[in-house]
């Protein structure tokens, strides 16, 4: 199944869309990845953020460059993806060049799918030859997306740093 939508940057003009994407996250917020904004954050100020943090700008300490994009079908936010423009050690062990989320409601529609094979093109626009992905060894879904983008899996096993088993995958571009 294809997700009909688009890729693109958030705007001020998204504050109710964001506002119901988050909303879908609040009984579960572990499962928001991608997303690094507080919650009640007004819009400008993550519209700012985001932005300043794709420049190199305004990060927090020991935050890399970061590019934040949505999954947007008919106005509506379906899903969050974030390429961290390189790695440090904690991003090898835990999270990778990739993180993203898909609003529970649009989940198994191909959202996932398409924001990943989306943004393979800006990965490759940052100068990345190949990107990693992390996800829980028990998430079937996020095994599949990921290998349907092209990733191999190069290795499962216990991430001290999340305790739980995880799976490390890479993508060539």
């Amino acid at each position: 199944m294809s997700a009909q939508g688009e890729l693109r940057s958030l705007t001020v003009e998204d504050a109710e869309a964001l506002e119901r994407f988050l909303s879908e996250f609040d009984a579960h917020p572990s499962e928001l990845g991608g997303y690094f904004c507080r919650r009640d954050e007004q819009i400008e100020e993550v519209v700012r953020l985001i932005d300043g943090w794709e420049k190199e700008e305004l990060l927090p300490a020991g935050w890399v460059p970061s590019s934040t994009r949505f999954w947007v079908i008919e106005g509506e936010l379906a899903g969050v993806i974030n390429v961290r423009h390189h790695l440090t050690p904690h991003l090898e062990e835990v999270g990778g060049h990739i993180g993203y989320s898909v609003a529970p409601s649009q989940r198994c529609k191909g959202v996932a799918t398409a924001m990943l094979a989306g943004v393979l093109a800006h990965c490759r626009a940052l100068g990345l030859t190949r990107a990693l992905l992390t996800c829980n060894a028990e998430n079937i879904a996020s095994w599949k997306v990921i290998e349907r983008c092209g990733g191999l899996l190069e290795r499962e096993g216990w991430s001290e740093k999340e305790q739980r088993a995880q799976r490390w995958y890479w993508i060539t571009l």
